[in-house]
């Protein structure tokens, strides 16, 4: 199941700092971040597991967060239907024959840290 997207962009004070935000996902969520310049996306699957990872399809840059679906512990492009694990980013499935990159996912009072 697809769920709509909500997406959230916030600036850094810091160019080093990490990124904070709010702990209200839904399970299956998917969020759209800016990260340094960066195009992130954050998963949460439940039971406090989220996941960080580059926004871009590797094959033909896809946005992930619009056509990127969750099954399982895999994110999966509908654009050509590459698969991705989400928990190291590697390619499960092409056509993409590069990985996602990962970010570190803290949970730390009542907000989600995404770091390098």
């Amino acid at each position: 199941m697809i769920r709509p997207i909500r997406r959230v962009t916030m600036t850094e004070p810091h160019e080093s700092a990490p990124k904070e935000m709010p702990k209200d996902f839904r399970p299956g969520e998917i969020r759209k971040v800016d990260f340094h310049g960066q195009e992130v996306i954050v998963i949460y699957l439940g039971a406090n597991r989220y996941y960080a990872l580059s926004a871009r399809c590797t094959h033909l840059k896809c946005d992930l967060s619009k056509v990127g679906a969750v099954i399982r512990e895999e994110l999966v492009c509908q654009c050509h239907f590459s698969r991705f694990s989400l928990a190291d980013g590697r390619v499960l499935k092409g056509p993409a024959r590069s990985s996602l990159k990962v970010y570190k996912v803290e949970v730390r009072d009542d907000k989600i840290v995404i770091g390098d």
